[in-house]
């Protein structure tokens, strides 16, 4: 090693970057430096993706490993213009100084922007690639989320009762003396030592408050909170410290009790419930003497849940309360040791009998394990949700025959605003509304404007769509046509002043259920190099089984799309493909036809070139258009070519991605084993789907088999052969998880 470089690989670094990085690393009280680029890329192996430690919606963290050993975390936020820079700016600037033992402290961060040619529309650019990470300190005991497997194993109640205090002593910090609203607490966000001394990390989503503004910052539209953390008032953009109060609250329920529990119930009912699965789990002992403790807390989580902020208590009140149930502990319980909490409790043991039971009412579900994040932007895209899921359901229940109400759609999307637009139609001849409940998003409504539909072809469509049910498929859940109110004005959308006409023509509204994740193609342009192949995979295989259904899931009564393409799939909360967009479907029964057309002069995107030839309802020639689209949709995910042009694709794997050793180059760290074989035989099959005769292209029948079976070749005659197959069962089940029901769909099965 040279005096002034560390030299690793033939790359050299100045000397003095890394020892004041090591510095800072040591000392506590030193404020965080600005790193570059080309050292965090070193520390972290190139940020290898066996270096990564947590992944959010955001970001990804790495672990960098410096030549003396010492460890620090790098978070490496994804490349969008929309959320990046916002997020980077924030977390950098209000942790700044922020020092303190329940806080996860910054140690540097980089912001790298260069300017890379780029191949685009057929010719070379140059565009500006920003690059943006936060360092921080490597907690080495991962985030509390990963620590309780299950509510009742993992820690025992001291630890709890610990962790939370310590919790509470971070956010008091960063409230009191800080100044700062932290605006995301959650399990996920609080990462334990090897002591499990808590720590609050991820400060993506805070916001700082001067002493004047009582607690307050100033009001956001683009507030980035998670699902079923945040409180009812952040959705309105309104932050304060009681925001924090209440997630820290939803926190501390998840802490104690797990998923299964109401706000409706309180306190003691609760009690009862908690009692009896500690019996049930055999973990009484480490619980049973601590009930006062345990009654506190509880108590205290629903007081931070309050839906009146002013009626929340502030972090100081609930750290004194948590060490006055600490003193007093002992004395709730009797000479030799038996609790207090046995009085009275026994008589609930046989009537809450299947109180655990796994299909529990969705209601009493106040929040999943799986969690998404929820924004109050006005463009689209995320998910927002009440927290009072009790009153939303008695709602809904009331709500699913108004749903043809243009008195209550008016209302659900504050009467068509244009802050409420998140979609257009084609040469805005529709517009699509998000419509909130109670708070909560949970309707998308498209409203056609100065498009007159038949009202006969329209209820029959509608009706027949409506009927449409498969996790794979935007559910439409109700629709109106009728008398709309006389007027006319106009509305902005994307920075474009556009009209809407309405009196002479019909109101014609459809509903669908709100999808929080947006389409497959912004996923896939915003994120397309984080997307790892299990994710493309479950992708892929969702799009097939919906499209499978509409195919030959309905008995007598088929449909095909004819307008298949990732910005007609939607990813619901578990990111799991659902196709939509079904405006140009052609709906085709044994006994009737229709016809169709295509317009001339507009690109055919995703449908095969004889489709704008052809003549005729033929319900299986229809079919292949699907295939063909379908065919093109895999090739673009499974080789990773989502902003590839469409017209040479095929051409172009043929040539690049048929060999296994080809596959698995494209993706880091490369694929291997059945994992490359089942990436090969996602491109075989997309190869098949868009052969250029369409009686060569397999049904989607034989493409879930194929896909199912892997290693089984199908032999019904005049079917093309599967492509190479594999063993990969074990592979389909690493992402097949115990995932949430979309909060819509629950609710619809309590109707």
């Amino acid at each position: 090693m040279q005096d002034g470089y560390w030299g690793v690989d033939g790359f050299e670094f100045e000397r003095k970057e890394l020892n004041a990085l090591e510095y800072v690393i040591y000392n506590r009280r030193a404020e965080p430096i600005n790193l570059t680029l080309r050292l965090l890329k070193r520390i972290t192996n190139n940020f290898d993706t066996a270096r990564e430690i947590g992944r959010g919606a955001f970001a990804v963290v790495y672990l960098g490993v410096l030549p003396s050993g010492l460890r620090i975390a790098v978070k490496k936020l994804f490349q969008s213009y929309t959320i990046e820079e916002g997020r980077f700016q924030d977390e950098v600037s209000n942790t700044l100084k922020v020092v303190h033992k329940n806080i996860v402290r910054l140690i540097g961060y980089c912001s790298h922007t260069e300017a890379k040619a780029v191949h685009y529309d057929g010719r070379t650019v140059f565009a500006e690639v920003r690059e943006r990470l936060i360092c921080m300190e490597y907690v080495p005991n991962r985030a509390l989320d990963m620590h309780i497997t299950d509510i009742f194993h993992g820690l025992d109640w001291n630890q709890r009762f610990q962790i939370l205090k310590g919790i509470c002593q971070g956010l008091h910090y960063l409230h009191e003396e800080a100044r700062i609203i932290h605006g995301d607490i959650k399990p996920a966000n609080i990462m334990l030592e090897d002591d499990l001394v808590p720590k609050i990390g991820d400060f993506g989503s805070s916001r700082s408050f001067s002493g004047g503004d009582g607690g307050s910052a100033s009001p956001s539209r683009n507030f980035q909170g998670t699902t079923g953390y945040m409180a009812p008032e952040a959705f309105d953009g309104a932050i304060s410290t009681k925001s924090d109060i209440f997630s820290l609250g939803v926190t501390m329920m998840w802490l104690l009790i797990g998923l299964k529990w109401s706000k409706h119930r309180g306190v003691e009912k609760e009690l009862q419930r908690l009692r009896k699965r500690l019996l049930q789990e055999g973990v009484y002992s480490s619980w049973g003497s601590k009930y006062q403790q345990v009654r506190t807390c509880l108590d205290i989580g629903f007081k931070c849940m309050d839906a009146d902020p002013d009626k929340r208590p502030n972090v100081w009140e609930i750290i004194k309360r948590l060490h006055e149930t600490e003193s007093l502990n002992n004395s709730a319980t009797s000479g030799h040791g038996t609790p207090i909490w046995q009085s009275g409790d026994e008589e609930s043991d046989s009537s809450d009998t299947d109180a655990f039971d796994e299909d529990e009412a969705p209601s009493d579900d106040f929040c999943s394990s799986d969690e998404e994040h929820a924004s109050t932007e006005t463009d689209g895209g995320t998910n927002m949700q009440d927290h009072d899921k009790l009153e939303l359901v008695t709602k809904m229940s009331a709500t699913m025959v108004e749903l043809s109400s243009l008195d209550f759609l008016e209302k659900t999307t504050d009467n068509f605003s244009h802050e409420r637009i998140v979609a257009s139609g084609e040469v805005h001849k529709a517009f699509v509304y998000k419509g909130n409940i109670s708070g909560l998003t949970v309707l998308a409504v498209k409203r056609y404007i100065d498009v007159e539909i038949p009202v006969e072809k329209f209820e029959r469509e509608a009706k027949l769509f409506k009927s449409l049910n498969h996790k794979n498929i935007v559910k439409l859940v109700g629709y109106y046509y009728g008398a709309s109110r006389s007027g006319h004005k106009l509305v902005q959308y994307k920075e474009k002043v556009l009209s809407q006409n309405y009196g002479s023509e019909p109101e014609q509204l459809l509903c669908y259920e709100y999808m929080p994740n947006g389409s497959l193609r912004n996923y896939l342009i915003g994120q397309g190099s984080q997307v790892d192949w299990h994710m493309r995979y479950k992708i892929i295989k969702g799009t097939c089984d919906g499209l499978h259904y509409l195919h030959e899931g309905r008995e007598n009564c088929p449909v095909v799309h004819l307008n298949l393409s990732p910005s007609n799939v939607f990813l619901d909360e578990n990111y799991a493909p659902r196709i939509t967009g079904f405006d140009f479907a052609k709906l085709i029964g044994e006994k009737n036809t229709k016809s169709f057309y295509v317009t001339k002069n507009r690109p055919l995107g995703y449908q095969p070139p004889d489709f704008e030839y052809s003549k005729g309802t033929n319900l299986k020639y229809l079919a292949t258009v699907d295939i063909y689209s379908l065919g093109l949709m895999i090739l673009e995910v499974a080789t990773r070519q989502e902003k590839a042009d469409l017209r040479t694709l095929v051409d172009s794997v043929k040539n690049k991605w048929r060999e296994e050793s080809q596959i698995a180059s494209l993706y880091t760290p490369a694929l291997e084993g059945d994992i490359v074989r089942q990436a090969k035989l996602c491109i075989d099959i997309g190869l098949h789907c868009v052969k250029s005769k369409p009686e060569e292209r397999p049904t989607t029948g034989d493409i879930i088999r194929w896909l199912n079976q892997g290693s089984k070749r199908v032999h019904n005659a005049g079917v093309p052969k599967p492509p190479v197959g594999t063993n990969m069962t074990h592979v389909y089940d690493h992402i097949q998880g115990k995932e949430r029901k979309p909060l819509f769909r629950k609710l619809l099965r309590r109707k």
